[in-house]
């Protein structure tokens, strides 16, 4: 089956460096999807600052910080086997996680976007067995990739 992915890429930051290059993210997403039963995938990807992933924080999850990433399913058909979501990325975050966990930035941009693709796939981490198989998703992802562990 033929996978078609619409993807809308924006960046609202004041600066545009070290952004993940939209062919990269392709190869991601085509990673990510392509052995789903999924014909369609339309995202918008945005990349904002911290106060404005702050702000979508406490409008939609009502906690009251930043995170490096939000997933919103906008519309998942299965007839028609169609998925479309939003994924909003805090640049600011990403990169100081990087740093400090000593990853390069592309691999982090990478694990990011395939968790937040992994939520759109109806993946949580909300106890200890989901998040063990969310994240053995993830490791096998990035591996395939040619990306480390991030856990390690």
């Amino acid at each position: 089956m033929k996978l078609n992915i619409i993807l809308n890429y924006y960046s609202f930051c004041k600066n545009n460096n070290n952004l993940p290059f939209k062919d990269d993210i392709f190869y991601w997403l085509y990673s990510i999807f392509s052995k789903k039963n999924i014909k369609k995938i339309i995202l918008n990807i945005s990349i904002v600052e911290k106060n404005y992933i702050f702000k979508l924080n406490k409008k939609y999850l009502k906690i009251s910080k930043p995170t490096n990433v939000l997933s919103f399913l906008l519309e998942r058909n299965i007839s028609d086997k169609t998925l479309s979501g939003d994924i909003i990325l805090c640049k600011e975050i990403i990169e100081n996680e990087s740093f400090l966990q000593k990853k390069s930035l592309q691999s982090h941009w990478a694990h990011i976007i395939i968790h937040a693709c992994l939520h759109l796939l109806q993946y949580n981490h909300k106890n200890i067995n989901e998040t063990c198989l969310m994240q053995l998703k993830e490791i096998k992802m990035l591996n395939l990739l040619g990306y480390k562990n991030p856990y390690f």
